[in-house]
């Protein structure tokens, strides 16, 4: 079946040689045919569907005059071949040009230029992605290098060695009892806000997945305000959260 057609540039086409050939008729009358139709259609319209060419046979160096046809060329052609055989090779063709337009409309493997191209913006996503978090860990480690407590200095080391490696291959040290701890304002002052930015922070942690698990991001205490009511606050583990808030809150941002 796929001798019946082939493409041509963008079309699926066939031959006006194919078409004498297996509707049993002489070329030079269906070439006459096809040269009717264009007479009495309009020249744009025929344009698309005819395409004029030529052909050599074999031992003989002399150009013979064929068309090419699409779909709606054909389909004019054989629309006046009548008979069991002329239907059934018309059911053959429709059936080509079908499996030829669905063979070029799939998608197609991108040519080397652009799959390199392609492969290059994802190299550079990569290398990105990995520059950031070589940032990030760096000021971990930096912070690490300075801190004074010994919890908060294992838990940036933890911290940095996890985001350098894209996965959390140490795990965050467990804290012992007497953990210091702090409101959100505290975090807040930190890293250069004003402790009324505790809540934007607090819904900033809560996209990253972090939020308040009583013992074991922070504690609820119970305080006494200046009105002399009670009230319960949260207050984070320093050597939890601090790391965080410095990696991902630059002090330099204002609020």
């Amino acid at each position: 079946m796929n001798d019946l057609v082939s493409i041509n540039g963008k079309q699926v086409v066939t031959t006006s040689r194919n078409v004498a050939e297996h509707f049993e008729k002489e070329h030079a009358k269906v070439i006459r045919s096809i040269e009717a139709i264009m007479s009495e259609t309009p020249k744009l319209a025929f344009q698309k569907m005819f395409f004029e060419t030529t052909y050599k046979v074999d031992g003989n160096n002399k150009s013979y005059k064929e068309y090419l046809m699409n779909r709606d060329g054909f389909s004019l052609l054989v629309m006046g071949f009548t008979g069991a055989k002329a239907l059934a090779w018309k059911l053959k063709y429709i059936e080509a040009f079908n499996a030829m337009e669905k063979k070029i409309a799939e998608p197609k493997a991108l040519p080397d230029d652009a799959q390199k191209k392609l492969e290059i913006q994802e190299m550079r996503a990569k290398a990105m992605l990995i520059n950031a978090n070589t940032r990030k860990a760096k000021v971990a480690a930096e912070l690490a290098e300075n801190a004074t407590i010994e919890s908060y200095k294992n838990a940036l080391i933890a911290t940095a060695t996890n985001t350098l490696a894209g996965e959390k291959v140490v795990e965050l040290p467990k804290s012992e009892s007497g953990r210091k701890r702090h409101e959100l304002g505290w975090y807040c002052e930190k890293v250069g806000r004003k402790r009324t930015w505790a809540s934007q922070m607090s819904k900033e942690l809560a996209k990253k997945g972090i939020t308040k698990e009583d013992g074991k991001t922070g504690e609820f205490v119970e305080t006494i305000d200046a009105g002399g009511h009670q009230r319960q606050n949260f207050e984070w583990f320093e050597d939890f959260l601090l790391p965080i808030v410095m990696i991902n809150f630059k002090p330099e941002e204002k609020a």
